[in-house]
């Protein structure tokens, strides 16, 4: 049995070779390949070596959806198929050597997640890296090697770690995609750090600023000591590199998202509910609602003129935030029949994967109005905002629906670890949808 899970991981691992081809060929073609090999895989494969598939496998599993992953890829990458290649390298070198090398050396189980090993995580972001690094090296043209090891490991790294989390996907949707965000979010950063944005003036009025900003909010109860800190930071490198048509919309959703808290904490107290220490915020809410929307922000810095795509991830993923903290904030005041959103059934107000109609509604309501904001600013054009609230809102309910898959397996949740997930879901939804469109 083991021969064959090793053999099935060094097809998974060798496929990816065919990306090479990808400097020569067009997108159609690379397209035709991938179904190509999805039709190989259904029909032909079965027949001269089943071994290779697992006990009741089934077409919605590895099989059939590691070709249907590289044809997305070349539909969201069709002018970039060096992109579609390295995800593609991430995808078999990363989640493949972790299988075969995680299953030899495990070293330690890992505390979020004891089924997955810690010599697998390391084995996925190494091998990740050089497959990626190798694959889109053949493709080119790249910028420097430097720069290519730099988002080849942005991208292991990310994928890695989102491999490791139990979510209720087949890995490699999970892998392809995560991968494939980093992987636009990074490709045209300057890591030189040599742009006009960077100065040590505007890095000081920045830092002013928001140690300002959090002083206050530190006075008003708003944030706790380290809460203050932390949104210091985040709010410094945001303002410095990202400019301020994001730091308006890091600003507005502090002030509601604060707001939505304080609103009936009384009320929400006295059913369990209510946010500890009397609704103040520290840095873990802080780094986990915004640690996307930073990574964009400093992205933006580090880019000689604006990119739409990471104004749109941008955008999203901190609307996923504002939408899921108004539908969680407010959905457990006026929420009348709570239900879990992965099986429908109804549950007590405030059980952990628990959404309302009311609190969804307002959820979504949130999200319509911050990505109208993001409009006002000129963040992003009209024609996007749609992209946007699409995005944001399959990230927000994507978040209370993995929360239901673990509550009713029993497995601890922890709500910071769900706001990087859903953050990251809502901003690569928006990003890889604005590509495809964008490619049409």
């Amino acid at each position: 049995m083991i021969i064959f899970e090793n053999l099935r991981q060094i097809i998974h691992i060798s496929g990816c070779l065919i990306a090479l081809l990808f400097r020569f060929i067009t997108a159609p073609w690379a397209l035709l390949l991938a179904v190509a090999t999805l039709i190989h895989n259904i029909l032909l494969l079965p027949k001269y070596a089943p071994q290779v598939f697992r006990n009741q496998e089934n077409l919605t599993q590895g099989i059939a959806v590691y070709p249907t992953m590289v044809a997305l890829l070349v539909l969201f990458f069709p002018d970039q198929l060096i992109l579609a290649g390295g995800a593609w390298a991430v995808l078999a070198f990363g989640d493949g050597f972790s299988s075969l090398i995680g299953r030899r050396f495990p070293l330690l189980p890992l505390p979020w997640n004891p089924e997955k090993s810690l010599g697998g995580l390391l084995a996925f972001i190494l091998m990740g890296t050089i497959g990626a690094f190798a694959i889109m090296a053949g493709i080119g043209p790249i910028p420097s090697l430097l720069h290519l090891a730099f988002i080849a490991a942005c991208a292991s790294i990310v994928a890695g770690v989102y491999e490791t989390l139990p979510l209720p996907w087949d890995d490699n949707i999970v892998v392809t995609l995560t991968a494939a965000g980093i992987l636009s979010l990074t490709w045209n950063v300057d890591i030189t750090l040599q742009t006009s944005a960077i100065s040590a003036w505007w890095w000081g009025i920045a830092l002013l600023i928001n140690l300002s900003a959090a002083t206050v909010a530190w006075w008003l109860r708003y944030v706790s000591t380290n809460g203050a800190l932390g949104g210091a930071l985040i709010g410094t490198a945001i303002l410095a590199l990202g400019g301020m048509e994001p730091y308006i919309l890091l600003f507005v959703f502090f002030l509601l998202a604060s707001l939505a808290t304080r609103f009936g904490y009384h009320e929400k107290d006295l059913i369990g509910v209510a946010q500890k220490s009397e609704g103040r915020r520290n840095a873990k809410h802080a780094i986990a609602n915004c640690f996307f929307a930073t990574f964009a922000a400093v992205t933006i810095g580090m880019l000689e003129g604006a990119d739409p795509l990471l104004q749109i991830f941008y955008c999203a993923a901190l609307a996923t935030a504002f939408g899921d903290t108004i539908a969680s904030e407010l959905g457990q005041i006026y929420g009348r029949s709570p239900f879990m959103a992965s099986s429908f059934r109804l549950v007590p107000t405030g059980t952990v994967g628990a959404i309302s109609i009311e609190g969804t509604l307002l959820g979504m309501g949130a999200v319509l109005l911050f990505a109208f904001l993001g409009f006002a600013v000129s963040m992003i054009t009209l024609d996007w905002l749609p992209v946007v609230v699409i995005g944001a809102w399959i990230g927000f309910y994507a978040e209370s629906y993995i929360s239901g898959v673990w509550m009713e397996k029993g497995i601890e949740i922890d709500n910071e670890w769900m706001n990087v997930v859903n953050t990251f879901i809502g901003g690569t939804v928006a990003l890889l949808t604005a590509a495809v469109i964008l490619s049409l």
